[in-house]
């Protein structure tokens, strides 16, 4: 059963987010087509967030939501600050950016829909 944690409701699995925090660091980066076509569209200088993200280390810390199956962390949604905007990564544990856009900085989630994710 694929399960859905965010930061602001409830958090677990400490240990597996840091071990799959430390796998991805040591990956090269891949990234799928949407993740691609979503900087396209979205984005104002895709070669400098491209190349950001290529020398970026993820911080656990970073990490705001993930889904697990039992305890296998499938994929983390991280919010890496950039210049103007912060940078959301959504990447698998192949480390494939599945997808990536920009975000507000004051972005606070006034629309989290809280009963999509796990409490316990």
């Amino acid at each position: 059963m694929n399960n859905r944690y965010h930061k602001d409701i409830y958090f677990k699995h400490e240990k597996e987010l840091k071990a799959f925090n430390a796998r991805l660091n040591e990956k090269n980066w891949k990234y799928s087509i949407h993740a691609l076509d979503n900087l396209k569209y979205r984005a104002i200088d895709n070669m400098s967030i491209l190349k950001f993200i290529k020398d970026i280390e993820l911080k656990e810390t970073d990490i705001f939501e993930y889904y697990s199956i039992d305890n296998d962390i499938q994929k983390a949604c991280y919010r890496i600050e950039y210049i103007h905007s912060d940078i959301i990564l959504i990447v698998s544990k192949q480390k494939c950016i599945i997808t990536i856009y920009l975000n507000s900085k004051n972005d606070n989630h006034n629309t989290l829909k809280t009963e999509l994710y796990q409490t316990i």
